[in-house]
């Protein structure tokens, strides 16, 4: 009875008060938030897209896009230097064929980035993965609305040391998950999103991706801080969590986010 006290008098409490008051939280100044990724699918199709944003202040809602950069990404091998171009809202793309299908790992690339004279840059190497094999799905009750549970598996290669990025997007919900192999190495593996009220028909896509062992450190840092990872990991920035890319005009002034070149695969399931 005591703790449906204290829950009653705090709701009470609650109600009570309608003064908002916004604390003093001292902000930095904004930083450079950088989403960018080269990716080879299985048709050996390349696709660049690198999201630009800037940080902003603990009650500051809106984004803000930044749309006035000056993107390249350099093949190291070549010497070949390629604009990606500004498309809308601080995305900016291009279906290049960067990664070419002899050796593609032997080969690093460039990401260079102007930001009104701040100049960023980062350096990858292409990172293969494994198709999915086959998707499971499973409903749990009983815990208020229903939540769909989907997994999705694939068979890790033995004795090379795999990081994974997983992507689930359907119309309505998008969540990320990250895994290694250290304990599945050369076995039938798995990844598993959680889904609340998902309805039956619902289109699903399950993103497969390779990523270096830094790059799987830097992800699985935001998704504890963002608590299991229900939604974009670039969506908020808790707090200063480094990425590949450097400031090479003001060390000082770190942007945020990751530059990574990975091969996907990807499946469409329909819920049932």
């Amino acid at each position: 009875m005591k703790k449906y006290f204290i829950y009653i008098l705090g709701l009470f409490l609650i109600a009570s008060c309608s003064d908002v008051i916004e604390l003093d939280l001292n902000n930095s100044d904004p930083r450079l938030v950088i989403d960018a990724a080269m990716e080879r699918n299985e048709m050996g199709t390349t696709s660049t897209i690198i999201k630009l944003t800037r940080s902003a202040g603990f009650y500051d809602e809106d984004l803000v896009f930044v749309d006035d950069a000056t993107i390249t990404i350099t093949d190291n091998d070549t010497g070949q230097i390629i604009p990606i171009n500004f498309v809308a809202d601080g995305v900016y793309e291009s279906n290049f064929p960067f990664i070419r299908s002899t050796d593609p790992t032997a080969v690093s690339y460039t990401l260079n980035i102007d930001d009104n004279g701040d100049v960023y840059t980062a350096t990858e190497v292409f990172q293969q993965t494994v198709p999915l094999i086959d998707v499971e799905q499973q409903t749990i009750s009983g815990f208020g609305d229903d939540i769909t549970e989907i997994t999705a598996f694939f068979n890790d290669p033995s004795g090379q040391g795999n990081f994974y990025l997983f992507e689930y997007n359907d119309d309505e919900n998008d969540q990320v998950d990250i895994g290694d192999d250290e304990f599945t190495d050369g076995n039938r593996s798995q990844t598993t999103f959680f889904i609340e009220e998902l309805e039956p028909g619902t289109v699903a896509n399950i993103r497969i991706m390779g990523i270096n062992q830094r790059c799987f450190n830097f992800y699985e840092t935001l998704l504890q801080q963002a608590d299991g990872g229900g939604g974009g990991p670039f969506a908020v920035q808790p707090a200063v969590v480094r990425g590949n890319i450097i400031n090479t005009t003001d060390a000082e002034k770190f942007p945020f986010g990751y530059f990574r070149i990975s091969e996907v695969f990807e499946t469409e399931y329909t819920i049932e």
